[in-house]
C-alpha cells in the first residue's frame, strides 16, 4: 500500500470511530445515550364568558391569559413543563360554568382552573372544583362568598386575584365624599345578579359609614334595555350623585340616560364599570364616571409597562383591567407550579398548599399575595373617566 492509500485508510477509520463515539455514552457501559426526557405539559383550565351578557369581559380575559401562557412557555414554562390552556365558554350562565368545570376536572384532569367570569357563575361552579380538590383562582369574581366563608361549605381550594367589592367600594365612597363633596345619592342596582346585589349591600354599608344619605333605592333587571324610567325616578330625588351596582350593559344605559337628562351629574359604580366597553359604548356620557379598580393603564411600575407593551404588540389594542387580572392569575399559578414537585399528580393538595403560600408575586396589578381567607392583597385605585381614559383620583 502506498503512502496515499495508508492515509486514506487511516482517515476512514478515524471517521468511523468518530461516528461510533458519538453514539456511545461516557462510562464503562457503552450503552446508547437517551435524549433528555421532556416534561409533560401541565393542563390549566380556563372558564370564561365568551358569549352571553358578560361577553364584554370574557374575550379580553382570554387575550390576557393567552398572552401570559405564550410568554411563560417561550421562557421555559414551569421548570421546563409547558402550560397547556384548555379554554371553555360558560355562555355567561351558572349552568354553563358548572358544565365547563365538570369537564375540566373529570375529563381533562387539569391541575388548576382560572375563572369563571361572573360571580353568580362562580358560586355555582367553584363547588365542583372544591369537591375534586382542584385549585381555583378567581380572576374577576368580586362579590361576597367567593373565598373565605362560602355559603356552599368549605372553599379552601379557591383563591381570588380579583379585588373584591368589599374592599374597593368603601375606598370609592370615601374618595367620592372627599373629592366631590357628595352628601346624598340614589342607589340603583340589578336585583337578579349576584355581583350587582352583593355590590348594592356593600354600597349601602359604605354610604352609611361615610354619612352619605341614600334618598331612594331603585331595583331593576340585568336584562332591562330601557332604563329611562328608573333614571327618571332617580333624578326626581335631586341627588348629588347616582350610585349604580350593575354589570356593563345596564351601566352603559344608565350613563346615557343621566347624560340626556342631567349632564354632569356624577355616576359612581363598582367593578362592572372597569372596562373600556363603557367608554366605547357610552361615549361622552361616560365622562366623569367613577369606580374602584384593581388596575389602571398608566400605572408606571415596570411589570405593568412591560405587560401593556406586550399586549399592544400582540393584539394591537390597549388591555383593560380584566386582561390584566387574567394575565396576573396565570403568573401567580406559575409561581406555585414551580414550587410543586409533581404538579400533574392526580392529587392537587401540594399545589393548593403552594398557591396558599403566594407572597409578593410581581404582576401588572402590583405585588400579589393572599391573606388568610385566600383573598388578594393589593393596592386599590379609585378611577374617574376623564378625556376617555381611566384616571386615578385617590
Amino acid at each position: 500500500m502506498n503512502g496515499k492509500a495508508v492515509l486514506s485508510a487511516l482517515a476512514a477509520c478515524a471517521l468511523t470511530l468518530g461516528a461510533c463515539a458519538q453514539t456511545g455514552t461516557a462510562g464503562a457501559s457503552g450503552a446508547p445515550s437517551a435524549p433528555a426526557a421532556s416534561k409533560p405539559d401541565i393542563k390549566v383550565g380556563i372558564v370564561l364568558s365568551l358569549t352571553g351578557v358578560a361577553n364584554v369581559y370574557g374575550p379580553i380575559q382570554r387575550n390576557g391569559v393567552q398572552l401570559a401562557a405564550d410568554r411563560i412557555n417561550a421562557a421555559g414554562g414551569a421548570s421546563g413543563a409547558k402550560l397547556q390552556l384548555i379554554i371553555e365558554d360558560d355562555q355567561s350562565t351558572p349552568e354553563g360554568a358548572v358544565t365547563a368545570f365538570r369537564k375540566l376536572v373529570s375529563q381533562d384532569r387539569v391541575a388548576a382552573i382560572l375563572g369563571p367570569t361572573l360571580s353568580n357563575s362562580a358560586v355555582a361552579a367553584h363547588p365542583v372544583a372544591q369537591a375534586a380538590q382542584t385549585p381555583v383562582i378567581a380572576i374577576s369574581n368580586t362579590g361576597d362568598g367567593i373565598v373565605g366563608k362560602c355559603d356552599y361549605g368549605p372553599c379552601d381550594y379557591v383563591f381570588r386575584v380579583s379585588l373584591g367589592e368589599s374592599a374597593a367600594v368603601p375606598e370609592t365612597v370615601k374618595t367620592v365624599k372627599a373629592k366631590l363633596s357628595v352628601k346624598s345619592v340614589v342607589l340603583m342596582y340589578a336585583q337578579d345578579d349576584k355581583f350587582s346585589s352583593d355590590g348594592f349591600k356593600i354600597f349601602q354599608k359604605a354610604l352609611a359609614a361615610n354619612g352619605i344619605t341614600v334618598k331612594k333605592e331603585i331595583a331593576f333587571s340585568k336584562n332591562d334595555v330601557d332604563l329611562s324610567g328608573p333614571v327618571t325616578q332617580a333624578l326626581a330625588e335631586s341627588p348629588d350623585a347616582i350610585v349604580d351596582s350593575s354589570l356593563a350593559g345596564p351601566a352603559i344605559n344608565i350613563l346615557k340616560e343621566v347624560a340626556k337628562r342631567k349632564p354632569g351629574l356624577p355616576v359612581v359604580g363598582g367593578n362592572g364599570f372597569n372596562t373600556p366597553a363603557i367608554i366605547q359604548s357610552a361615549g361622552a356620557a361616560a365622562e366623569g364616571a367613577i369606580s374602584g379598580a384593581a388596575w389602571y393603564l398608566g400605572n408606571p411600575e415596570q411589570t405593568n409597562k412591560d405587560f401593556v407593551a406586550a399586549y399592544k404588540a400582540k393584539f394591537n389594542a390597549d388591555p383593560d383591567q380584566f386582561a390584566a387580572q387574567s394575565y396576573a392569575a396565570l403568573y401567580v399559578l406559575l409561581d406555585a407550579l414551580k414550587r410543586t414537585p409533581n404538579p400533574n399528580s392526580i392529587l392537587h393538595d401540594k399545589l393548593r398548599d403552594q398557591v396558599e403560600l403566594t407572597t409578593g408575586v410581581k404582576t401588572p396589578l402590583g405585588e400579589v399575595s393572599f391573606d388568610k381567607n385566600h383573598d388578594v392583597s393589593q393596592k386599590i385605585f379609585v378611577v374617574q373617566i376623564k378625556g376617555g381614559l381611566f384616571t386615578p383620583i385617590n
